[in-house]
């Protein structure tokens, strides 16, 4: 079996799992909405990004809490590690869709998932 074929079908997969998630709306309300309070850094990681980075990660992701997988991300900085994030990122180890395919997510929600992510490998 090609060694290549179970990488790039996690990464299918994940990417999949990843705009799946995105495309569900909230239920339309009649009532008014109240301003929604922003996400914190755990809380976007547990809805967004856990996703495709839960251990063992997919498609190239890094684990959450694995120093090992976020080292070399890490070494780049965080205004790349946020850029990609935000971005969207595609590189030799996998995909990083735009917010994360969270349109609807903040910039500043989306940087505290990246910094949640970030101080997992730190504890």
């Amino acid at each position: 079996m090609n060694q290549q074929f179970p990488k790039r079908f996690m990464l299918v997969l994940g990417v999949f799992i990843a705009v799946a998630a995105g495309q569900v709306a909230p239920a339309e309300s009649e009532e008014p909405t109240a301003t929604k309070a922003p996400l914190t850094g755990q809380q976007v990681y547990k809805t967004v990004c856990i996703a495709c980075h839960a251990p063992p990660g997919v498609g190239g992701a890094p684990a959450l809490g694995n120093a090992d997988a976020w080292a070399g991300r890490i070494a780049q900085g965080m205004d790349t590690l946020i850029g990609h994030a935000l971005n969207g990122f595609s590189g030799n180890t996998g995909v990083m869709p735009k917010k994360g395919e969270r349109p609807d997510l903040s910039d500043e929600e989306i940087i505290k998932g990246v910094k949640y992510m970030v101080e997992q490998v730190a504890q």
